[in-house]
């Protein structure tokens, strides 16, 4: 898609007439628009239902609502210079306002990025620590028992365990605000 956007955008830089370049750059909003819908259809996915472009918390709607956003003033900013319908003639203007559209959308998709391993990164650590590593997923409860031992010091250990293990949930949950 982004190949047929350029496309219709390098297209309308040759049309000698405003309505073949206008027709160029509808065509190629058009086009984004289709991106856009695809990319709900991914958050929709995602989430199994849950999300949508309007509404969800996960990080990867976020992300990419936040790559939508970012990019969506690169078509503006192409209309509005000499290629485009030529509003703005001032050549070191528009220059700087390529660069700062790039600066814009392409490090703060990066910081985001790097924000959200950080996160993941932190709740690891934060359950590591709570948890410990398991080498396997249930509690027995009849560990510690030896015969002739007490079975109910060892379910007062494996009790011990689970209220450990809800403190930890609790913990992790609260790490991912």
């Amino acid at each position: 898609f982004s190949v047929v956007i350029l496309a219709c955008g390098t297209t309308s830089i040759f049309m000698p007439s405003m309505i073949t370049k206008a027709l160029c750059y509808v065509s190629g909003v058009m086009v984004f628009g289709v991106m856009v819908y695809f990319n709900r259809m991914q958050i929709v996915e995602y989430s199994n239902g849950e999300e949508d472009l309007l509404s969800g918390d996960s990080e990867y709607r976020k992300a990419s609502l936040l790559l939508i956003s970012t990019w969506f003033p690169f078509p503006i900013w192409f209309s509005l210079s000499p290629e485009g319908f030529g509003v703005i003639d001032n050549v070191l203007l528009v220059q700087v306002g390529w660069a700062f559209l790039n600066i814009v959308a392409k490090f703060s998709f990066i910081f985001y990025i790097q924000r959200i391993k950080d996160l993941y990164c932190s709740r690891l650590k934060t359950k590591r620590e709570l948890v410990g590593v398991k080498t396997h997923g249930f509690v027995d409860l009849t560990e510690g028992v030896v015969p002739g031992g007490d079975a109910a010091l060892a379910y007062t250990s494996a009790e011990g365990e689970r209220q450990k293990e809800k403190l930890a949930a609790v913990v992790v949950e609260t790490m991912t605000f």
